[in-house]
């Protein structure tokens, strides 16, 4: 059920992403999703380098670690 703030533009932008979703084969969506994945805790990782400069990449490592496993979801 769309939300009162979605507009024309975002509906039909997000049924053309399923549409093209569901053409892919299961494992063009696993890679996809994979990729996803991968620039999730890239920009993740970017936003903690830029906030803690002074980090170790472990430290930046630990800390996405630490916020995808204990993210709220739902």
């Amino acid at each position: 059920m769309p939300s009162a703030a979605e507009t024309d533009h975002e509906l039909a932008a997000h049924a053309r992403q399923v549409a093209i979703f569901r053409a892919m084969t299961p494992q063009q969506r696993l890679a996809q999703a994979l990729r996803m994945n991968r620039t999730m805790r890239e920009l993740m990782a970017a936003g903690f380098r830029q906030r803690q400069p002074e980090w170790t990449e472990a430290q930046v490592r630990h800390a996405v670690a630490d916020r995808i496993l204990h993210a709220a979801t739902g």
